[in-house]
């Protein structure tokens, strides 16, 4: 065990800069400031008493020995680390991962870290995440990390690393029937874990500290039954009667995505009771004017792809929405093929 006191004068072992002790820390770190007035925290192991290494040095000498001038201090190298082009391969998930990426100083000390979340499962992830200091609220993210895909949460500053950082983790797995069970992880942040936790991070291919938040994150999707053209319909218009765009505007986004239907029947009878004495126009207003609300929303919450039920009939409602769809810029791409579930009937659009 290293016992060192406050004022001590010490050698970096890496570097072979000299200080003071300035303040010890847990975990067997101390802040070291250093000659030009910079302070660090470094750990017990990484330094030595510049008193103890001179008496280390005069026990050694021999009586009469010939005393050799050394060689001059090299300029401390930065730490090697692996080239962020290598390749690498996802052999076995490992879940939903949280990522630091040091981005370091002439000296090879890191002057903060960009922060990622890493998702290389199969399936897509809505998540929360917050990072607090000393139970002090920091900055919120939220959003949709896409399977297989890294997203940037945020940033650490180097010294953060000192004031009792904590990562606030949310996630729920995004399926074919709607949403998971909402899983949560608080992570504390200790110096000395924290720079042990160093390895190569998938999908980012670059040395980073990482930590496992979800390694169970596989749950499959239930397989739902079949069912026929008339049962569907049923189902449909029991979702989506009487639908209206969400009005609480103090809901969170991420409730709004997971809520959103990522389909819309434009058959009329879905979309009002009052389809008496309608002409064939009026009602192709009413559907124009549904379908236009539905992908606007879309949109703005980011639910892709989505499907547009049209029928089939004469045509001429799949006509105007594929004309719609070609002069809309957020629309990357849209197709009506054969689909298990809405035969030629619908739409696909991606966004």
């Amino acid at each position: 065990m290293n016992l060192y006191a406050i004022g001590t004068r010490v050698r970096l072992k890496h570097t072979g800069d000299e200080g003071v002790i300035a303040e010890l820390l847990p975990d067997e770190m101390a802040t070291i400031r250093l000659e030009d007035g910079d302070e660090i925290p470094v750990f017990l192991d990484d330094i030595m008493s510049v008193e103890d290494e001179k008496r280390a040095l005069s026990a050694k000498l021999p009586v009469k020995a010939k005393v050799v001038k050394g060689k001059s201090p090299q300029t401390p190298k930065a730490p090697i680390w692996p080239d962020p082009h290598l390749q690498y391969t996802v052999l076995k998930s490992q879940g939903i991962q949280l990522c630091f990426e040091p981005h370091l100083r002439s000296d090879g000390i890191p002057d903060h870290y960009t922060v990622y979340l890493v998702n290389d499962t199969t399936s897509d992830v809505l998540f929360t995440f917050q990072l607090s200091q000393r139970k002090l609220n920091g900055y919120k993210s939220h959003g949709k990390l896409d399977q297989m895909t890294a997203q940037e949460a945020g940033q650490l500053s180097y010294d953060d690393l000192n004031e009792g950082s904590v990562v606030h983790i949310e996630a729920w797995q995004v399926t074919t029937a709607g949403t998971g069970s909402k899983m949560k992880k608080e992570i504390k942040l200790k110096p000395k874990q924290f720079f042990n936790n160093k390895k190569t991070a998938p999908i980012l291919n670059r040395m980073v500290h990482h930590y496992v938040v979800f390694p169970d994150f596989s749950v499959s999707e239930k397989k739902q039954p079949e069912e026929d053209l008339q049962a569907y319909t049923r189902r449909q218009q029991d979702l989506n009667e009487g639908w209206q765009p969400l009005q609480d505007f103090y809901q969170s986004e991420v409730n709004d995505f997971a809520n959103f239907p990522n389909d819309i029947d434009l058959h009329i009878e879905h979309l009002t009771h009052h389809i008496k004495g309608l002409s064939n126009s009026e009602i192709l207003a009413i559907q124009v004017a549904a379908f236009e609300k539905y992908l606007s929303r879309a949109t703005e919450l980011g639910v892709s792809p989505v499907y547009i039920i049209h029928g089939l009939g004469k045509g001429k409602l799949k006509r105007v929405i594929a004309q719609k769809l070609k002069a809309n810029p957020a629309v990357i791409s849209f197709k009506n093929e054969y689909h298990f579930k809405y035969g030629w009937g619908a739409t696909e659009v991606r966004l």
